[in-house]
């Protein structure tokens, strides 16, 4: 049974933490081996799927990779079920509708392609020509592959039916068929993850320090897995190249902007890209000068002074470096009394134990010792802790507005 207050909550957390291209669906009540023997894929691949998923594989840190016929197997299969969403999508009327609404609105983002067909028409063009298309249903005609959705374009159909979507229309069977195919599509999402395990691990140790500084590996891993699953939903091996190449960028992209969205004064990518050219054009004045806006850009000092035994050596000599440090002092002093006023109890302890405020002095916690704290899942945490940000930036603004 579906439950329409369920899909709200669910497109509530997605909303939170800006992911706008995963798709939304219930908790599934088969298991993962279940749905992914629903899928009917070669006994090859069921099987290194559930090598992969067993516990003593996880243990021994075993990793499998997917071979090329397996990668082609699993990205035919996207398509064909993109495929099955978009003309399910054209024959019924409802969701017809809202896939109208979406074309009409393509040109809000900039060279957006629309349909899988690479030697189609682009933008303005194609976009009447998909408009035309989903004007004239014909419940006896075949839409044509090369007419199936982007990723993207599906992603936002599928939100805006499960917005506009009255309670009854949940048990209807265009509409589960609809979801039937939205599930096959994550489980084949989770397959790609399961499997990119170690291609993750291996892309984030490459990261410069820039980017992992305040993240774990562990977390950086798990933020990797969103990049992992971006890819998997846009993957189609015709584009000429291994699966695990075409996700290596999109794993080493979600990390960098996760990481560079996850500091109170926000880095911008184009600082990180000039630093890092600096860096291996070896100019000096550049390096200086980009590292000196990195470190600034750390607004959250830790106050580990002690009062009771005060160590003068360790102190400020110059005017101008007293000055730094009282700053420095007061900004972590105005930061704690944001994170207390802004943000809810649990958000902010959450905050206080990533970022080591006190009462947390120390070191920073990872995600996974805040989901064992707490009895939820690593996503749950990550979700609140981006949640958490997002307010402190807002209240941040508006501080700086009022003062």
């Amino acid at each position: 049974m579906y439950n329409y207050s369920n899909y709200r909550t669910a497109r509530s957390t997605e909303q939170s933490v800006e992911v706008i291209d995963l798709l939304v669906t219930q908790p599934s009540q088969q298991t993962f081996i279940e749905r992914m023997q629903n899928l009917h894929l070669t006994a090859e691949l069921d099987t290194k799927v559930i090598d992969a998923s067993a516990a003593d594989i996880k243990r021994l840190n075993v990793t499998l990779k997917l071979s090329i016929s397996e990668e082609k197997e699993l990205a035919t299969e996207v398509l064909l079920l993109r495929h099955k969403f978009t003309e399910l999508v054209w024959k019924t009327r409802p969701f017809n509708q809202a896939a109208l609404t979406v074309i009409q609105n393509i040109y809000l983002f900039r060279n957006r392609k629309i349909f899988f067909d690479p030697n189609g028409p682009l933008y303005e063009q194609e976009r009447r020509e998909a408009l035309d298309i989903f004007s004239s249903q014909k419940e006896n005609l075949s839409l044509p592959l090369s007419k199936t959705f982007q990723h993207l374009i599906i992603a936002r159909v599928w939100n805006r039916i499960i917005s506009q979507c009255e309670p009854e229309d949940y048990t209807s069977d265009k509409f589960i068929e609809l979801q039937t195919i939205v599930e096959h599509l994550n489980t084949i999402r989770n397959i790609y993850v399961l499997l990119t395990t170690g291609l993750v691990k291996k892309i984030v140790s490459q990261l410069g320090d820039i980017y992992k500084e305040g993240l774990s590996d562990e977390d950086a891993c798990q933020i990797g897995s969103f990049g992992v699953a971006r890819a998997a939903y846009r993957y189609h091996h015709s584009c000429g190249i291994r699966f695990s190449t075409y996700a290596a960028n999109w794993i080493r992209k979600e990390v960098q902007r996760q990481s560079l969205n996850g500091r109170l004064i926000r880095i911008s990518t184009h600082t990180i890209e000039q630093y890092s050219l600096a860096q291996k054009r070896d100019d000096t004045d550049q390096v200086t000068l980009y590292s000196e806006i990195i470190k600034r850009s750390s607004c959250i000092q830790e106050d580990t002074s002690d009062l009771g035994d005060w160590d003068v050596q360790s102190q400020p000599q110059t005017p101008s470096e007293q000055e730094a440090h009282i700053e420095d002092k007061e900004l972590s002093h105005n930061i704690q009394a944001l994170v207390n006023e802004s943000l809810a109890p649990k958000e902010s302890d959450i905050i206080k134990r990533r970022f080591g405020l006190p009462p947390y002095e120390g070191e920073p916690q990872s995600i996974i010792s805040m989901s064992k704290i707490y009895g939820v899942t690593r996503s749950s945490i990550y979700q609140l802790e981006s949640k958490a940000l997002s307010t402190l930036k807002k209240a941040l603004k508006a501080s700086l507005v009022y003062n």
